[in-house]
C-alpha cells in the first residue's frame, strides 16, 4: 500500500538507491505490493534505524506494530546498542504476522509484544523510553485519539528522548478544511506537537509524512 504525497518518481528513486534488504524484509515488501499491506518502506525504515543508532537508544517503544517491518529496522539498531523493543498491537492477526517475521529475522529476544489497546497499555509502562515510534494515526477511532496518543507518548519519553510519528500528513488530507474526524485528529496532533512546550519538532514530507520530535 502506497501513501506517497510527494513526487512518486522521487520516492521510487530514493527506494532504488537503498541497498538490498535482508530476505525477511524483501519478502514483506513483495507481500505488501501483492496484498496491500501497509509498510513504512525501506527509506523510512532506514530513518528509524539511524535515529535509533544516533540516539544510542536502548529502550524503545513501538505503538502499532502492523507487520513487524519497522520493528526489524528498530531492532537491527538495538542489536548494536544492546537495547530492547516493546511493541503494542491490538490486532491479533498483526501480532501473529509480526511474531513470525521477527522470528524469521532471529530477533525474537529483542522484543516484547503486548497485545491490546494502546491507550490502556501505555499508562502502565515505565516513563523513560529513549525513542517512541507512533504508528497508529490512520487507525484512530475518533478525532480525540491522535492528540491523546501524543500526550501519552510525551509522558513516557525521557528528557532528550525522541518521538517519531508516521502518517502525519495523511495523503495530504490534512490540507482539507472540512476533513473527516480521523483527519481532524491528525490536524490537531500536528498543531499540538509543533506548539508543545515539552517538544522541539519538525514534520518531514517523506511518504505519508513523518514527524520527529525531541523532548526537552
Amino acid at each position: 500500500m502506497r501513501y506517497d504525497i510527494t513526487n512518486t518518481a522521487i520516492e521510487d528513486y530514493l527506494t532504488a538507491l537503498m541497498p538490498p534488504r535482508e530476505a525477511v524484509l524483501a519478502d514483506l515488501e513483495t507481500r505488501a505490493l501483492q496484498h496491500g499491506l501497509s509498510l513504512v518502506g525501506p527509506v523510512q525504515g532506514q530513518l528509524l534505524y539511524l535515529q535509533t543508532l544516533i540516539l544510542g537508544a536502548r529502550k524503545v517503544l513501538e505503538v502499532g506494530i502492523t507487520t513487524g517491518y519497522a520493528a526489524i529496522h528498530l531492532m537491527r539498531a538495538l542489536e548494536q546498542t544492546g537495547g530492547h523493543l516493546t511493541a503494542i498491537e491490538r490486532h491479533i492477526d498483526r501480532v501473529a504476522l509480526a511474531t513470525k517475521v521477527i522470528g524469521d529475522a532471529g530477533l525474537q529476544d529483542r522484543i516484547t509484544i503486548i497485545p491490546g489497546e494502546w491507550m490502556e497499555i501505555i499508562p502502565t509502562l515505565d516513563a523513560d523510553f529513549d525513542l517512541v515510534f507512533l504508528d497508529i494515526l490512520r487507525s484512530a477511532a475518533n478525532e480525540a485519539q491522535a492528540p491523546l496518543a501524543l500526550e501519552l507518548c510525551v509522558q513516557h519519553l525521557r528528557s532528550g528522548g525522541v518521538l517519531i510519528a508516521d502518517n502525519v500528513l495523511c495523503s495530504a488530507q490534512v490540507l482539507e478544511e472540512d476533513a473527516p474526524p480521523l483527519v481532524r485528529g491528525i490536524q490537531q496532533f500536528n498543531r499540538q506537537l509543533m506548539s508543545h512546550p515539552q517538544l522541539e519538532s519538525v514534520i518531514i514530507p517523506l511518504r505519508d509524512g513523518v514527524a520527529i520530535c525531541r523532548k526537552k
